[in-house]
């Protein structure tokens, strides 16, 4: 590719993708990560917030549009974290295994579930991890 052709930026649907594909990846890697954790496993949500952050602008995703799939990618993550969490919580009192209660717990269970273990420092390592994200995905490069 000579230097004065420029990449196409990636479609729709890449983006929608690689998005819901990244924030599924960043929220298991983040329940694992927390197994090492003793306590407040929320912090961790800002490195791989700047880390997706990063993984959006190095694929090409053009200013504002790459910043929205790093937020998005963001929430996905902390959503399916939670899930997680919630699910390991209450597997841990039934005495049921991992597997079977991801598979079989309903929604609101979950939810009650993530409720409660939820506090007002997690929004704020989220918030972080969004505006750490969006500000990498966001940063102008020079492709050539």
């Amino acid at each position: 590719m000579d230097s004065t052709q420029r990449r196409k930026a990636p479609g729709l649907i890449s983006c929608i993708a690689t998005t819901a594909i990244a924030g599924l990846a960043a929220g298991a890697l983040w329940c694992l990560l927390a197994l090492s954790v003793t306590h407040g496993a929320g912090f961790l949500i800002v490195p791989l917030g700047a880390a997706m952050g990063w993984y959006f602008h190095w694929l090409g995703f053009p200013g504002k549009r790459g910043a929205i799939c790093a937020i998005t990618a963001v929430l996905i993550a902390f959503v399916y974290a939670q899930y997680l969490f919630a699910a390991v919580r209450v597997a841990q009192m039934l005495g049921f295994a991992l597997r079977s209660t991801l598979f079989k717990m309903d929604f609101g269970l979950a939810w009650q579930a993530a409720c409660t273990n939820i506090g007002g420092w997690d929004f704020v390592w989220l918030a972080l991890a969004c505006a750490i994200g969006a500000w990498l995905a966001m940063r102008i490069s020079v492709r050539q």
